[in-house]
C-alpha cells in the first residue's frame, strides 16, 4: 500500500542526515542541530557536510578578496581560507575537550570537533553571503587599507556568531568543568584563529606588490598589523624603510 502510494506522488521526507538537509538545519534551526551533536548522532555526516560546506563557502570568499589584485591571488586567496578555518576546528576541537577533561567535563573528542567545525561553517556561510559586499568595495574603488578593515569587520561578526553557537552549545551542558570549557574555548578560537589567518596571509595584497606571493614573512604581530591598517586608513603613515618606487 505504502510503496503504490509513493509511486502515485506521496514521497517520504528528506532525511536529515543528506547534505542539503543539514545546511538547511543549520541555517534554519541551530538548536536542532546542536541537539543532534550533544546526543551523538550523525557525527560523522555532520562532520563531512561541514567540512565541504567551508571548503566551498570559502573558497568563494578568498576569491572574491583575491579579486582585489586580480589574476593567480584569486587562486592563491581561495585555497588558503578555507584551511584556515579548517585547520583552527582541527586544532580548537582537541583544546576544547583537553580543558574540559581537565576541568571534570566528559570527554567527547568526536562531538566536540563536530560542534566546532558546525560553528564554523554557520560563520562561513555568513562571510560567503558578505560576498558582494567585498566585491561592492572593489567596485567603488576602495583603498587598500579601508578594505583590509571592511574584511577584518565581516570576519569578526562571523567569528562572534561561530563562538557564541558554540558557547550556547556548551551552556546548556551540565556537570563541572562547563564555564571553564567555555572560556578556555574562548581563548584557543581567537589565537589559533588569528594566529593561522596571519601565517596564510596575503589574501588581498598590496596593490604596489611587484610579484605575487603565496606566503609572506611574519612582520610583527597580527595587532600591529591592525593598528596599522587603522593608521593607514586615516592617513597615518609610518615609513622608516621601504621607501615608495618611482
Amino acid at each position: 500500500m505504502i510503496g503504490a502510494l509513493d509511486s502515485v506522488g506521496f514521497h517520504a521526507p528528506a532525511r536529515v542526515d543528506r547534505p542539503p538537509a543539514l545546511i538547511d538545519q543549520l541555517l534554519r534551526d541551530r538548536d536542532a542541530i546542536v541537539a543532534r551533536i550533544a546526543a551523538g548522532k550523525d557525527l560523522m555526516a555532520i562532520t563531512r557536510t561541514m567540512v565541504v560546506t567551508i571548503a566551498i563557502t570559502m573558497a568563494i570568499v578568498g576569491a572574491a578578496l583575491g579579486s582585489y589584485r586580480g589574476g593567480i591571488q584569486i587562486g592563491y586567496a581561495a585555497i588558503k581560507l578555507p584551511l584556515v578555518l579548517i585547520g583552527t576546528a582541527a586544532l580548537s576541537a582537541p583544546a576544547l575537550t583537553a580543558i574540559g577533561a581537565a576541568l571534570g567535563r566528559r570527554s567527547r573528542l568526536t562531538a566536540d570537533l563536530a560542534l566546532v567545525i558546525t560553528s564554523l561553517a554557520y560563520g562561513a556561510l555568513l562571510l560567503v553571503a558578505c560576498t558582494p559586499l567585498i566585491l561592492l568595495g572593489r567596485a567603488i574603488d576602495l583603498s587598500y587599507h579601508q578594505m583590509i578593515l571592511s574584511t577584518v569587520m565581516m570576519f569578526s561578526v562571523a567569528g562572534i556568531a561561530s563562538l557564541r553557537l558554540v558557547t550556547r552549545a556548551l551552556s546548556a551542558e551540565t556537570g563541572p568543568g562547563r564555564g571553564s570549557a567555555v572560556l578556555g574555548l574562548c581563548v584557543v578560537f581567537a589565537l589559533v584563529g588569528g594566529q593561522l589567518a596571519w601565517s596564510l596571509r596575503p589574501y588581498l595584497l598590496r596593490p604596489r606588490t611587484p610579484e605575487v606571493p603565496f606566503l609572506r614573512e611574519t612582520e610583527g604581530s597580527l595587532a600591529d598589523a591592525i593598528s596599522g591598517a587603522i593608521r593607514s586608513a586615516r592617513g597615518i603613515y609610518t615609513r622608516d624603510s621601504a621607501p615608495l618606487g618611482d
